[in-house]
């Protein structure tokens, strides 16, 4: 052998061995690719895997890792799949099987709709990382969507991610600490009340100011979900057994806005409707633009059915003119529930007309109302009770005052 072979043979590199994978610069990517098998298929061929780096050492550092982990048994194959195709195969295969509720089937298909609009939908779910899921949530809150509308989003995303952990398709789960931005939106959770005065104070400026005034005055005296009303036809009004029917509900994630259905079998109900309500809704009717049986009960000026969106704004701003800026929607039903209670009403009746599935419902959602009002009661005995101490006990006070001083 020549002395310059010789050379030639020391400087050469040593040839990888077998299972210890290959590495080359591709010259049309400008990266570095290495390929080495992660285990064999069903058919006992090796599934090879390519990763791509700009430094060969970064090539050939992920490389080492992932062979070392198969060698200890912990190699977990990053998912090629995208986020919107991993959601959407996880809700059909496992979520929406177990799904009784018609409309919780319709909220999750809805988030399904909004992440496939999205920039993460294509994001691989090798890709994804805690600050992209967080900008997402982040992003719906300045479209204006609800703290619940992003929650049950984020249901949809991490329920799907904690699969893919389970089942070795991702290392982590990052959606388990995104945080659910807070909105200015309507947030069922504010559990308040109006006040006698505050509710007055509302009721006047809705009717100085708002066309939607028989509306809200309507769910103050019947406690129906915000859905539930604006589902309403002229036809649910039973106007001479001055009741109304509740089988309906507006889902605005829908296609048909109007499902015939409710959020829970107990919610479809006929309850009662105070008669003076009946006589103003009455004349409410008569000047409606469209008067049809199946035309809705609440219209717009258009004759157009309301929609929660427009409803809530115009709550909003008389709840801010009157100094309750955290007016909402389910505001109506909860100063509902409270007058209720407030007039002593037992709490399964409380509950069989708010459409609650078991009385359980009901007191875990109003238990800091019942407990004000115990509270309240407990204040009548003051009635009994002398403001001034007795005169003997008086007189005895005064005279250990009297010891303590010459002391």
């Amino acid at each position: 052998m020549s002395q310059k072979a010789d050379e030639k043979q020391k400087n050469k590199k040593p040839r990888r061995g077998r299972g210890e994978g290959s590495i080359r610069f591709i010259e049309r990517i400008q990266k570095y690719e290495c390929r080495y098998s992660v285990g064999v298929d069903e058919n006992g061929k090796p599934i090879i895997k390519n990763i791509y780096a700009k430094k060969k050492s970064d090539a050939l550092a992920q490389m080492r890792d992932d062979l070392a982990a198969i060698g200890k048994g912990t190699y977990v194959d990053p998912s090629e799949k995208s986020l919107y195709a991993y959601c959407k195969e996880w809700y059909e295969l496992y979520k929406e099987p177990s799904l009784t509720r018609s409309n919780t089937k319709l909220k999750y298909e809805g988030s399904l709709k909004r992440l496939e609009k999205s920039t993460i939908a294509n994001v691989m779910l090798k890709d994804l990382n805690l600050e992209l899921i967080q900008k997402y949530y982040n992003d719906l809150k300045k479209q204006g969507k609800s703290e619940a509308t992003i929650k049950i989003t984020h249901t949809l995303i991490n329920g799907a991610l904690e699969h893919a952990e389970e089942t070795k398709k991702i290392l982590k789960n990052f959606a388990r600490k995104a945080i659910i931005p807070k909105t200015d939106t309507e947030d069922e959770g504010d559990i308040r009340a109006l006040t006698e005065e505050q509710e007055k104070m509302f009721l006047e400026d809705m009717a100085a100011r708002s066309h939607y005034y028989m509306f809200a005055l309507f769910m103050l005296n019947t406690g129906l979900r915000p859905g539930e009303a604006i589902a309403l036809n002229r036809s649910d009004l039973i106007i001479k057994g001055n009741k109304v029917r509740v089988a309906k509900t507006y889902n605005k994630d829908a296609k048909n806005k109007v499902q015939n259905t409710t959020k829970t079998q107990s919610s479809k109900r006929t309850i009662p409707v105070p008669k003076n309500i009946i006589k103003l809704m009455q004349e409410y009717m008569l000047k409606q633009k469209n008067n049809g049986e199946s035309d809705p009960l609440f219209q717009t000026l258009n004759g157009t059915r309301l929609t929660p969106r427009n409803v809530l704004r115009q709550f909003k701003a008389a709840g801010k003119r009157i100094g309750c800026d955290w007016v909402n929607l389910h505001t109506m039903r909860h100063t509902f529930a409270s007058k209720l209670f407030k007039e002593g009403v037992d709490i399964k009746v409380i509950s069989k007309l708010l459409g609650h599935k078991d009385v359980s419902t009901t007191y875990n959602i109003y238990v800091h109302f019942i407990d004000n009002i115990v509270d309240d009661s407990v204040q009548v005995l003051n009635a009994d009770i002398p403001k001034n101490l007795p005169e003997k006990n008086k007189k005895k006070k005064d005279n250990i005052v009297k010891l303590k001083e010459a002391k």
